[in-house]
């Protein structure tokens, strides 16, 4: 018979090794615990944390779900239930993290992050939970969409960048291959109009912005606007390498804007926003604390923070400036676009970019990897629940795309949200983006 007080002993230090980091040393004491004792269910319970933290995600769930089965009146689940949903929600596993928030939320210890964590991860109700695609023969089930809580149409009212990023389209396609100008005022009106009209969810998002700078239209402040007016939420991206305006946006009081920053150096950030002034983005991001200031504007503002191989030493230096300046800092490891461009790399075709050898990961080594994590089972968030329209009208068949063959070829005020979709589900691309596993969905459990 097991000694009760080795079995104390030996889940104490497992407990202990958990609680700072030991994770591997953790996991072999519980593993061995479960298999002299199936009845030892906090040491299942712990497993199968560890096994989240550790990125063994199906192993963890199934673990935590046969302790749940096993002890469901254990007083420790009402705790632990809230903890197993936000771990899976930010590990970005939203499908798995919400039956946990729902146990939490009828057990009343779900607290606010986790209740607006329960919100986002819920599938939206003006989705069909799957779709069928004739061009494929595929029966695709869709998902609450990561983007956005809401249905999204990105209209790039800036056709122009002052930049060439070389991980951009902008900086790294070849020059002439699109038409370039600001969208004119009359025309994105309407374009809001009919968004508003006709979306399937009550109240969607538009983005002022896809490859553009929209900060360089001569009237953002107006088209903001618009955007407020019509009862929608307006969101800008900005590299912040401009010289006037901003008090205009300021005044016009989007709901988000998000900065576009890399290096924090001169010399980094050269090289990753090619063309772009640090200095100048420096005292303009105390220029907008002012100005939203002095309008008393209510504007989100957060800087994605690209990281890249020769800056990540910046990071703190970035962080102290959005702490003082009330701003949040969101770091991302930087990647390679547009879609085109980036499945030219993975392939071993088109033109060298020096860039690739400053990112993190090089598209050679992580295209495959997304791929190999793919069951293909879902649709892509930026077919179902987005329209993304250029500067001219036009819509193309996403936000992730560049060149002319992925435009649909037609006016958003010229086709119904219906056959625009039906447009996007039939075009070739998206089979040949979905065949290299760069499609925007969920991945499987690892």
């Amino acid at each position: 018979m097991t000694d009760p007080q080795s079995i104390a002993e030996r889940m104490a230090l497992a407990m202990r090794h958990q609680a700072e980091g030991r994770l591997a040393e953790a996991a072999t004491l519980y593993e061995a615990l479960v298999a002299e004792d199936e009845r030892q269910v906090n040491a299942r319970h712990n497993l199968g944390m560890v096994r989240l933290a550790t990125g063994r995600i199906a192993e963890g769930i199934a673990l935590l779900e046969e302790a749940l089965a096993q002890d469901e009146d254990n007083p420790g689940w009402p705790a632990s239930l809230p903890a197993i949903g936000m771990t899976l929600f930010r590990l970005g596993r939203w499908e798995q993290a919400a039956p946990w928030l729902e146990r939490a939320a009828v057990a009343g210890t779900a607290d606010a992050e986790a209740l607006a964590a329960l919100d986002r991860a819920r599938p939206r109700d003006y989705l069909a939970p799957e779709v069928f695609v004739p061009a494929t023969g595929e029966a695709l089930l869709r998902y609450a969409p990561r983007e956005s809580g809401t249905y999204v149409y990105a209209i790039d009212v800036s056709g122009l960048c002052n930049l060439r990023c070389p991980t951009c389209p902008v900086g790294n396609s070849p020059p002439g291959g699109r038409p370039r100008g600001f969208m004119e005022v009359d025309l994105f009106r309407r374009i809001v109009a009919k968004a508003r009209a006709e979306c399937p969810a009550e109240k969607p998002e538009v983005f002022l912005f896809s490859w553009g700078e929209p900060l360089l239209h001569p009237r953002i402040g107006e088209l903001v606007g618009i955007v407020n007016e019509a009862g929608l939420a307006s969101h800008l991206s900005t590299n912040l390498n401009i010289e006037h305006g901003l008090a205009e946006v300021a005044k016009a009081n989007p709901t988000s804007i998000k900065i576009s920053i890399s290096g924090f150096t001169p010399e980094t950030y050269g090289t990753t926003h090619a063309k772009g002034d640090l200095a100048l983005v420096k005292a303009n991001l105390y220029r907008l604390r002012h100005e939203l200031d002095r309008f008393r504007a209510t504007t989100r503002v957060w800087v994605g923070h690209h990281l890249y191989r020769n800056n990540q030493d910046q990071v703190p230096a970035v962080q102290a400036v959005c702490r003082e300046l009330g701003f949040e800092h969101h770091p991302i490891a930087a990647f390679f676009q547009p879609l085109e461009r980036l499945l030219e790399v993975a392939q071993g075709r088109g033109a060298p970019h020096p860039v690739l050898d400053l990112l993190l990961e090089h598209p050679a080594s992580y295209v495959p990897r997304i791929k190999a994590s793919r069951s293909g089972a879902y649709d892509c968030e930026l077919r179902f629940n987005q329209t993304a329209i250029n500067f001219d009208g036009t819509v193309a068949l996403c936000c992730s795309v560049y060149d002319a063959a992925n435009m649909l070829g037609v006016g958003f005020l010229d086709r119904t949200h219906d056959e625009l979709e039906a447009m996007k589900y039939a075009h070739p691309f998206c089979a040949t983006c979905r065949a290299n596993g760069l499609d925007y969905a969920p991945a499987d459990l690892g």
